[in-house]
């Protein structure tokens, strides 16, 4: 039986809400401009490269300070500084004068990313725990709803004609706003004791295991989003204007996965929710890569979609309630979940010109496989 839910309680959740859909329409409000960027700053493929992984670098020193920080002002501050930091520095890097200027901003904006990903994933399991039900993946889905929106924006004005910086400034702006709805329902009630001594956000003891599934999961994420159009163009022969399909079906299912999947957690509980999203994102590069055309690989990529939706949320989740701090816990679990967005699509790519594409998206169904149907006592519960 769910328990009674207060008034409270369901502010606090449309706060985290607006939350978790500003920091995805941030995100992807830039990634979006990528091209114009480049073109405004006259630059090339691999410092682009440099780039964006000045911006992946930010993000895992953002989420291993998170850690330390949020035991000591909790996460309502986090996620509000991490919210700050992206409303003055997000228009930065659309009017960032050089390459120099754009690095810096981007590490910066990375770090403060990450700290507000920390600080309303703990608020999320706050709310949970409210709740006294699942509604972690709704949460999430609402990030995804933030980057369908902001990659529409971002295709809208440059569709217009709207520069970088104008754009920017624009989506700050409603971003601004998201945060200013969102600061009165956010908790406060999370900090450690003062005697407790915050630690770098490592995975210690149960939160290993969780980092193992968020690791495998951030792997085929990566390896979705970063994969598809080459494994379509190359290997498939598939048009230019459909290339993009296999990146389309794999959003699309995440999306409504994560908007409609609390319900499957409260009847089967998390730690089946996990194992059948690892079976059904094996499964599903396994048809990726065996595809004889579009429409059989379109099916594989919404299973991914729908495996990989489910198995980051939970993980996070269950390392805000094992850990003494939430937010402590979701930063140790998502460090190790973040650094597999950088050494994954390194890993496939090497895999991928030693033996095929296709025989790499296998390996990855075997890792994610492996990792997230292993018994997890903390997502038990």
């Amino acid at each position: 039986m769910d328990t009674p839910v207060n008034a409270p309680d369901r502010t606090a959740r449309r706060a985290v809400t607006l939350a978790f859909l500003a920091n995805g329409i941030a995100v992807a409000s830039f990634l979006v401009r990528i091209p114009d960027v480049r073109d405004q700053l006259s630059l090339r493929e691999a410092t682009i490269g440099l780039l964006l992984s000045g911006l992946a670098v930010g993000v895992v020193c953002g989420l291993l300070l998170a850690g330390r920080i949020v035991g000591r002002v909790g996460s309502r501050a986090l996620t509000l500084g991490g919210g700050a930091s992206i409303v003055v520095l997000l228009p930065l890097a659309g009017f960032a004068p050089n390459r120099l200027t754009l690095v810096i901003v981007l590490a910066l904006l990375g770090a403060g990313s990450s700290m507000m990903d920390v600080g309303m994933n703990a608020q999320g399991v706050g709310v949970e725990r409210g709740f006294g039900r699942s509604i972690m993946l709704g949460l999430h889905g609402a990030w995804s709803v933030g980057t369908l929106l902001g990659a529409l924006g971002g295709s809208i004005a440059m569709g217009v004609g709207l520069g970088v910086g104008p754009h920017l400034v624009l989506v700050t702006l409603f971003i601004l706003l998201c945060m200013v709805v969102a600061t009165p329902g956010l908790r406060v009630a999370d900090r450690l004791d003062p005697g407790t001594r915050p630690r770098l956000a490592l995975p210690r003891g149960p939160l290993f295991p969780l980092a193992l599934v968020a690791f495998a999961a951030a792997v085929g994420e990566s390896t979705a989003t970063d994969w598809s159009g080459i494994h379509l163009a190359d290997n498939l022969e598939v048009a230019a204007g459909r290339v993009g399909w296999g990146f389309v079906a794999y959003t699309a299912a995440m999306t409504v996965v994560r908007l409609l999947g609390d319900a499957v957690v409260r009847r089967a509980g998390p730690g089946r929710t996990v194992v059948a999203g690892g079976i059904s994102g094996g499964i599903g590069f396994i048809v990726v890569a065996v595809a004889p055309a579009l429409p059989v690989a379109l099916i594989g990529f919404v299973l991914i979609g729908l495996g990989m939706g489910v198995t980051v949320p939970l993980a996070f989740a269950a390392a805000g309630k094992v850990s003494d701090a939430p937010g402590a816990g979701v930063a140790a679990v998502a460090t190790i979940g973040y650094l597999a967005f950088i050494i994954g699509p390194v890993l496939v790519g090497v895999t991928a010109e030693a033996v095929g594409l296709p025989a790499a998206f296998v390996g990855v169904a075997v890792l994610i496989t492996v990792l997230t149907t292993r018994r997890q006592p903390a997502l038990s519960g």
